[in-house]
């Protein structure tokens, strides 16, 4: 896959420029955009060039492009000019020139957010006892947040910076709500409340959204043993249930409201035109009165059946969770809200994961559930689930168009299509 960077200098936004022309690298495998450790890796190694990414500029089969701003050595033959003929650099400079509290652009799309972001990192290190002992890797980057990797004197830290509604202006004044927690809050309070259970904060900004987060082990996914999946969806469930009469507290720690009653209430304007209904097929659209009477259905008698509404992760798959020693956390709490439980399974479960499709692990989270439902019923409970887990995720991936640009906001699109496709197949 081929990756070219268009690297500016933090200070003047003078270009990098080698002997050959921009920067250009060749990664083995295919990677998604906003997975930037490879590339940011092959930089460095391939060319010597030490810089992160601020946004992509275009994604395509095959080619990814970055502006990118330099952060560390550059090669000895390479030039920093004023101006280059390429297409690329004149997408590069529409988006340096956009002013700062431009709609839907981050703040860690300026070159000079690391040296804003560096030194606050810096100073939380060093107060929890844990200073930096080299350079930070970038490992994701896109419009909805940005995460380093920090090695310090007693292992690796995480950074993130997110997007929220009190950091980015959406798109257009009727844009649909951006349906994020405040992340860092919300891990400081539920980890607060139920200590152990959640990840922990090592330190937060709540202002700027910021996090510092301890490395929590390798994901789930990479998990031989069952018994680990069982204990994961175990622990998750009585998580939930710990909130189950509580979800006010829970709006209070920034969880967002998707109860049944407000899925429903937006099914009409999930299935009318909008952006991803456009891409469906004119056969696909007019099955869509059809499937909404059906899912309204779904709701009232999922309702109907008695598991409380509570804590909802909301993109609970198998690489957002994390085992070390055998205890299993879940990261990534941005989509976390108050909804139905059994929603989350949509994400879990998944082919390329055979264990999250054992019946054994299923099985292991409905056993903590049955103080409200008989086996039978939550059973039923859990296969309407995937159908409204499915829309749910359909409009999460419908509303965050607003608050995103360019291959952002394509790849949500296309997520809210997928989803729809699925609802309908």
């Amino acid at each position: 896959m081929k990756v070219t960077a268009v690297v500016v200098h933090p200070d003047d936004e003078s270009l990098l420029v080698l002997p050959s022309g921009l920067p250009r690298v060749s990664i083995a495998d295919e990677f998604w955009f906003p997975d930037v450790d490879a590339p940011v890796r092959a930089l460095r190694s391939e060319l010597g060039i030490e810089a992160c990414v601020l946004t992509c500029l275009d994604a395509r089969p095959g080619e990814t492009s970055y502006l990118m701003v330099s952060v560390g050595s550059v090669p000895a033959d390479a030039s920093w000019v004023s101006s280059f003929d390429d297409p690329l650099v004149s997408v590069a400079r529409e988006q340096l020139a956009l002013p700062p509290d431009s709609p839907v652009t981050p703040a860690w799309t300026r070159p000079g957010w690391y040296a804003e972001a560096l030194p606050w990192i810096d100073e939380q290190l060093a107060a929890a006892g844990t200073p930096r002992t080299g350079i930070p890797a970038q490992v994701r980057s896109w419009g909805l947040s940005n995460v380093l990797r920090l090695p310090t004197s007693k292992g690796d830290v995480y950074f993130k910076a997110l997007a929220h509604s009190s950091t980015i202006r959406p798109a257009r004044p009727d844009a649909l709500p951006l349906l994020f927690a405040h992340e860092p809050v919300l891990l400081q309070r539920l980890s607060e409340a139920r200590p152990g259970e959640v990840p922990a904060p090592l330190a937060i900004d709540e202002q700027r959204a910021w996090m510092l987060l301890p490395d929590l082990g390798p994901p789930l996914a990479r998990e031989p043993e069952v018994a680990v999946w069982i204990e994961s969806l175990r622990g998750h469930a009585r998580l939930q249930r710990s909130f189950a009469d509580q979800p006010d507290r829970l709006l209070s720690f920034t969880c967002v409201d998707r109860r049944l009653a407000v899925l429903d209430g937006a099914i009409d304007q999930l299935f009318g035109p909008n952006p991803a209904t456009e891409q469906l097929e004119r056969a696909e659209r007019v099955k869509l009165p059809r499937r909404a009477d059906e899912l309204r259905a779904a709701i009232a008698e999922l309702s109907a059946i008695g598991v409380p509404e509570t804590l909802l992760h909301g993109d609970l798959h198998p690489r957002n969770l994390a085992v070390r020693d055998g205890k299993v956390l879940a990261f990534d709490w941005t989509d976390a809200a108050v909804s139905h439980p059994f929603l989350d399974l949509v994400t879990f479960v998944e082919k390329r994961s055979p264990l999250s499709t054992d019946q054994r692990v299923k099985d292991a989270y409905l056993a903590e559930w049955e103080a409200y439902a008989s086996p039978e019923a939550l059973r039923r409970a859990l296969k309407l689930a995937e159908e409204l887990g499915a829309l749910h995720q359909t409009m999460t991936s419908l509303y965050l168009p607003d608050h995103l640009s360019g291959p952002s906001a394509e790849a949500m699109v296309r997520g809210a299509t997928w989803w729809l496709r699925g609802l309908i197949s």
